[in-house]
């Protein structure tokens, strides 16, 4: 069989797979006649010539896609890059904030076990002041009767 002609279909008509037709009065044995030939041969070099125009409009189609893809991968490779550069300034200052934060808390516990200790001793000299006023008031204060 000849290029574009899949087989026989029903009646004995030959099928047309580019275009898509029946063709009947077409024979593939050797003893068809010579404008048959002809026209055959026109006919598939129209299929050749659509096939080809098909061919040429997907190749261009696939390369405007081609194109845009290439331009939104290169908008999306300069987002990331943008999006890497903030990322890593954020990983800087916060690595900058748990410095300055771990200092602070130091400096916060030394200054709570300061006064800690400073309240501790005062609430006890407190409690000293009061017991020993206690006992004083008791002996000298005279017992009711």
């Amino acid at each position: 069989m000849g290029p574009g002609i899949l087989g026989k279909g029903p009646h004995g008509c030959l099928y047309l797979s580019l275009l898509g037709t029946y063709k009947c009065g077409v024979s593939s044995a050797k003893g068809s006649r010579p404008a048959d030939e002809r026209q055959s041969a026109s006919e598939l070099d129209l299929v050749l010539q659509r096939h080809q125009g098909l061919q040429e409009k997907l190749a261009e189609e696939m390369l405007g896609l081609a194109r845009s893809l290439k331009t939104n991968t290169l908008a999306a490779q300069s987002v990331i890059k943008k999006d890497n550069q903030t990322l890593s300034h954020s990983l800087k200052m916060a690595d900058q904030n748990l410095e300055k934060l771990k200092l602070e808390s130091e400096r916060l516990e030394q200054h709570a076990q300061k006064s800690v200790n400073w309240l501790l001793w005062a609430m006890l000299i407190v409690v000293c002041f009061v017991f020993i006023s206690m006992i004083l008031f008791i002996r000298i204060m005279p017992r009711l009767k």
